[in-house]
């Protein structure tokens, strides 16, 4: 008899080993995506939780709050500068008034030359005032821009009666006259300014305020209302 050899054998207690198959690679394949899918819409969750839309809507009332906040103090702050111009002008516009009557109501004078140079001073004084503009809302610009070109005016009308005080006559009426129209510019300027601020001091909470510069009737300037001041 010939020999059986084991070859063809396997040794008991040994498991054979079988080199990983497709369907192992492709479970271990799925596992990874599945896992790297469900971690992206955790990440996708967690991100819209504090920077989607309701979180720009939050930011964007944040922005809105925060700039009313800025008009209110803006108006106030408008509010007092006007009415230290008011008080600190009207001397000045009686003495223009004065040296360039309205509707040649009178004949023109011609002030002294101190006299304008202290006009001048004054309204130098206004104009650097108004030389900054902070920021604030369209209303609050619109204000105290026509506030700003006022006093310009008024400081290009001081210009005019000082060169009308040098210069000969009949010239120097023509230049009181020309002086007198640019302060009448100014006055009606600073009025539309005033119902400007007005309208905005009312819409911040804060009522009526009126800082109508001294006209007087046929001046063209916009009057004042008749609501008393912190009102409406």
């Amino acid at each position: 008899m010939g020999r059986t050899t084991s070859a063809g054998r396997q040794r008991p207690g040994k498991p054979s080993r079988h080199p990983a198959g497709p369907r192992s690679r492709w479970s271990s394949a799925t596992a990874l995506v599945v896992t790297f899918a469900l971690g992206f819409a955790v990440a996708f969750a967690s991100g819209s939780w504090t920077s989607g839309p309701d979180a720009t809507q939050r930011r964007i009332t944040e922005l809105e709050q925060a700039e009313a906040r800025r008009d209110v103090e803006q108006v106030g702050t408008l509010t007092e500068l006007a009415r230290g111009g008011r008080e600190r002008l009207a001397p000045v516009l009686e003495a223009m008034a004065k040296a360039a009557p309205p509707h040649d109501a009178a004949p023109p004078a011609a002030p002294a030359i101190d006299e304008v140079r202290g006009w001048r001073d004054v309204v130098s004084a206004e104009v650097r005032r108004y030389a900054e503009t902070p920021s604030a809302g369209n209303g609050v610009n619109v204000a105290r821009t026509g506030m700003r070109t006022a006093v310009e005016q008024l400081a290009a009308a001081v210009d005019g009666f000082a060169a009308a005080v040098t210069a000969p006559r009949p010239l120097a009426d023509e230049l009181l006259t020309l002086a007198g129209a640019q302060r009448t510019l100014a006055l009606r300027t600073w009025s539309v300014a005033a119902l400007q601020l007005d309208v905005i001091s009312i819409h911040a909470g804060k009522g009526h305020v009126h800082v109508y510069l001294p006209s007087g009737p046929g001046s063209g300037t916009i009057p004042a209302d008749t609501a008393p001041e912190g009102s409406g």
